[in-house]
């Protein structure tokens, strides 16, 4: 499935939940948020919230400091 994540192109060998993108991109169980066609899915909601061809994700991850 063809999807654009974070403004690049990106090939998703499944066509599965949010949830499932995470994990095979690798960041699975980090803190981050996503935007999903320019709506933020929840961390709750993202096993049930699934992927069309043509999505736009965008990826941000939460970073600490001071």
């Amino acid at each position: 499935m063809k999807l654009i994540v974070n403004g690049e192109a990106y090939e998703a060998k499944q066509f599965e939940s949010v949830t499932a993108l995470l994990e095979e991109m690798g960041i699975g169980g980090r803190p981050v948020v996503v935007v999903l066609n320019d709506d933020v899915i929840p961390a709750s909601s993202r096993s049930t919230c699934w992927l069309r061809e043509g999505d736009c994700v965008e990826l941000f991850r939460l970073v600490g400091g001071g």
